[in-house]
Parts: C-alpha cells; sequence; structure tokens
C-alpha cells in the first residue's frame, strides 16, 4: 500500500513530464501497451506492468517513454537495482529529465545510497520543479538527513514569544450561579472570584534547547521553559510555569526510534506553589513510508498539590497512547494526526471521586496557506470516568471534555512568527459544580533560534 501511494505521488505528475518530452514510440510498439502499464503502476500493481514490459527491453531499450516506464514499474515492484540502470539510459539521453531524476533518486534512496540520492534530490530542487516535485523532494532529502544523522558537538535553538489575548471563563468556572448539594441539603454560592468572569491577558514565553548526538543512532537532548500570564483585573488567577526535560533518542534502524524522557513541571498560582509534576515517559516510532508515522507511547506522572484546598486531587498518573501522523498531500504539506489514549489516575490523597480511568482520542488537520502560511486545526475528546461516589452529589462523577482550536502560523519574517488563535473548552459533567465552557482568544508573537 505504501508502495502504491508513493506511485501515485510520483507518476500521476512526473509522467505527464514524459510525455511531453519523451521520443515518440516507433510503429512495432502498441501505445496501448505502455497506456495498459502506466494504468497498472497507477492502480498499485506494479508487478504486473513489469512483468508486461520488462519481455520487450531488448527491442524497445533506448526510447525514454519505454525506459521510463520500465523503470519505475522496476522501482515499484521492489527492483531498484534493475531501476537504476533502466533510467540510466533516460538520463544519459536527456539530462533535464527530471521524472527519471526523481525515480533515480528514490531507487537510490531504496538500495540506501543516501550520498547519490542526495545528490539527485539537489539536482532536482534546483532546476525549479513543480510544486508538487519540490515537496517530495523536500520530503526525501529530510528523511535522509533523519537517517544519516552524523555526530555533531551539539547545538542550541530556543524562542521567546509574546502574547495578547482573551479568556471567557478564567476560572473554569460552572456556569450556574449557584449549585445545589443533595448531601448538604442546601444551595452552594461560589465565591464571586470563583464565578465565571471573563478577563483579558498578556502573556510571555521563553524556552531553550540543547541537542546532541555523539553517534549517527543516538541522540540526547535537554530543554527548559518559562511562562507567565498576567490577567488585567483577576490578579489572583496570574500563573508561572516551569518546565525541565532531557531525553535519549535511539534509533534502531532507518524506520525504527526509541525516545526515552523526563520531565518536571512546576506551577504556581497567584505568586504561590499551586502543583508540581514530575514524569517519566517512551515512546516507539515507526515510519511506514515517505509520509506515514506510527507511534506508541507510555507515561507515568506524580501529580502533588501544594495548597491545602486542592491536595485531596493529588493522583499518580499511568497513561498510554497509540497514534499516526499522514501527509495527505505534500504539495501543501497538508498532514493529519490521530491519537488514541488511555490511562489510570489513581488518588492519593483523599480525592471525594476517587480513582478515574481516562479514555481519549485527538485529530489534528494541518496545510500550507501560503508560502510561509500554514493553518491548523485540532480536535481532542476525553472522558473521565471516576470510580467512587461523591458523598456530597451521591453520584459516581463522569465528565467528558471536548477541546478544539483553530489558528494559523505565519512566518512573516525569517526567524518571526504571528500566531492568532482560538481554542473552546467544553466540559460535561453529571456533577453540576464540574460543568463549565470556556474560550480564549490569542494572538502570539514568537522569535525562534536555531
Amino acid at each position: 500500500m505504501a508502495r502504491s501511494i508513493r506511485a501515485l505521488a510520483a507518476v500521476a505528475l512526473c509522467l505527464l513530464l514524459t510525455l511531453r518530452t519523451g521520443a515518440s514510440l516507433a510503429q512495432e510498439l502498441d501505445a496501448a501497451v505502455l497506456r495498459q502499464a502506466e494504468a497498472l503502476v497507477r492502480s498499485g500493481q506494479a508487478e504486473q506492468a513489469w512483468r508486461l514490459l520488462a519481455p520487450l527491453e531488448r527491442r524497445h531499450a533506448g526510447r525514454s517513454d519505454f525506459d521510463y516506464l520500465l523503470g519505475v514499474a522496476a522501482l515499484e515492484s521492489g527492483r531498484p537495482n534493475r531501476a537504476t540502470f533502466v533510467l540510466e539510459r533516460v538520463i544519459a539521453a536527456n539530462p533535464g529529465h527530471l521524472a527519471a531524476r526523481l525515480e533515480m533518486a528514490r531507487a537510490y534512496f531504496e538500495l540506501r545510497d543516501f550520498e547519490r540520492a542526495e545528490r539527485e534530490f539537489t539536482f532536482i530542487l534546483g532546476a525549479a520543479p513543480s510544486a508538487e516535485i519540490r515537496a517530495l523532494g523536500q520530503l526525501y532529502l529530510a528523511r535522509i538527513r533523519e537517517v544519516v544523522q552524523p555526530a555533531s558537538a551539539g547545538s542550541f535553538s530556543g524562542y521567546a514569544e509574546l502574547a495578547l489575548g482573551r479568556d471567557t471563563n478564567v476560572a473554569a468556572a460552572a456556569s450556574q450561579s449557584s449549585v445545589f448539594i443533595p448531601g448538604l441539603g442546601t444551595e452552594f454560592v461560589p465565591d464571586p472570584m470563583l464565578q465565571r468572569r471573563p478577563d483579558d491577558f498578556v502573556a510571555l514565553g521563553a524556552g531553550l534547547e540543547y541537542s546532541h548526538a555523539p553517534s549517527a543512532d543516538l541522540g540526547v537532548l535537554a530543554g527548559v521553559e518559562l511562562r507567565q500570564r498576567w490577567y488585567s483585573e483577576l490578579d489572583p488567577f496570574d500563573s508561572r510555569s516551569a518546565d525541565l526535560q532531557a531525553g535519549l533518542v535511539h534509533r534502531l534502524d532507518e524506520r525504527n526510534r526509541m525516545q526515552y524522557s523526563a520531565r518536571y513541571n512546576y506551577y504556581e498560582l497567584d505568586n504561590s506553589p499551586y502543583r508540581e509534576t514530575p514524569s517519566l515517559g517512551a515512546q516507539w516510532t515507526r515510519r511506514a513510508s515517505l509520509r506515514t508515522r506510527f507511534a506508541l507511547g507510555a507515561e507515568a506522572h506524580r501529580i502533588r498539590y501544594a495548597t491545602e484546598a486542592t491536595k485531596a486531587s493529588s493522583s499518580n498518573l499511568i497513561a498510554g497512547s497509540a497514534g499516526v501522523t499522514h501527509v495527505l498531500h505534500p504539495a501543501t504539506l497538508t498532514t493529519v494526526g490521530g491519537l488514541l489514549y488511555f490511562g489510570y489516575d489513581r488518588a492519593v490523597a483523599g480525592r471525594p471521586d476517587g480513582d478515574r480511568r481516562i479514555l481519549g482520542a485527538s485529530l489534528g488537520l494541518q496545510r500550507r496557506l501560503l508560502e510561509r502560511a500554514e493553518g491548523y486545526l485540532r480536535f481532542s475528546l476525553a472522558d473521565s470516568d471516576y470510580r467512587t461516589p461523591n458523598p456530597d452529589f451521591g453520584m459516581t462523577r463522569r465528565d467528558r471534555q471536548l477541546d478544539a482550536a483553530l489558528g494559523v502560523d505565519w512566518e512573516f519574517a525569517r526567524g518571526w512568527l504571528l500566531r492568532p488563535q482560538i481554542a473552546r473548552t467544553s466540559n460535561r459533567s453529571n456533577v453540576p459544580l464540574n460543568e463549565y465552557d470556556r474560550t480564549e482568544t490569542s494572538l502570539t508573537l514568537r522569535r525562534v533560534w536555531d
């Protein structure tokens, strides 16, 4: 299936170049044979196309239309070495034949001759190709550099950003101004500061990451991120956070890699310690094809709240995930990604609702809108099923939270990005006190250093 997708991407566009610039066939070669071979390659039946054309090679070798299709059929049917010999005839007769050079580069890639593959892809990109061919070439070059990553002395990258925005529900408060609590037999009216109130905010963020590759198969990284948010009127919700992380990347082979990570998050609210979360994680990633990547991950979090009002919410969370990312259209870098995750959150400090089981899914779509602008749309849905009946409400709590975000990343100058975004959270719960809606709009200016 992966080969048929690549064939469809390359042949569908590149064959047009061949048909326009290639020499006409001799009369003894029926044009219907080429049409049949082309149709077989397009439909993912490259082996049948090879068997159709290979017996004719002795008579028609040297004719670029025939050689090009024969080379494509050889490559897509798992004969990259044979493909290089056939395509070499096309390139020798016409060095500017970009379609043949693209297939030749892909054949070198399959043979793990990355030096010659990179040379061919570089030639193609320098020849002002179509957007589709350029995108395919860039994808392959990125893959080559990922596979053949040399040892390095280490490098730093970082960012700094400023954001302005508005939050419609700063406290994530229930939409109801009061909630009846059956266990207490009374109507509960939250403190005015904890009721639903909108406010404007300003936020600053900065991050620094160091990466080092001691060998082609091993990489280490470490990073720190700092964030601060100030609200215009609701000062008690001003927040500050710090993230420290370290990781080890182990390339198992050209398709598989493992990443191990350790992380520590510290969060302050109203200038006082609020929560800290150390965590460990591991992720296995497999590149199924140039466009498709699969991942399996596992994480463990130790979540501890610091204030007397929130200490009971402390827990230990173990979670697992499975995801896939696929490039739908290389020319526009249209990418879709999906993730399924599950976890068990064990209450360790007497949380009234007890332990909880978490099931969730997320879906994201990203697409290049302009040369330097990409739009994105993301959704996630999480179901939290608690295990202990809440004594105040006399029921077992269950929440369903939907998150959505829509935004654009625009690089208006080298290293400068502008991101307008709107994000929406909707939490539905059978316990009215935990049901809320929240919308946040923001405009972020980011400076990136590589």
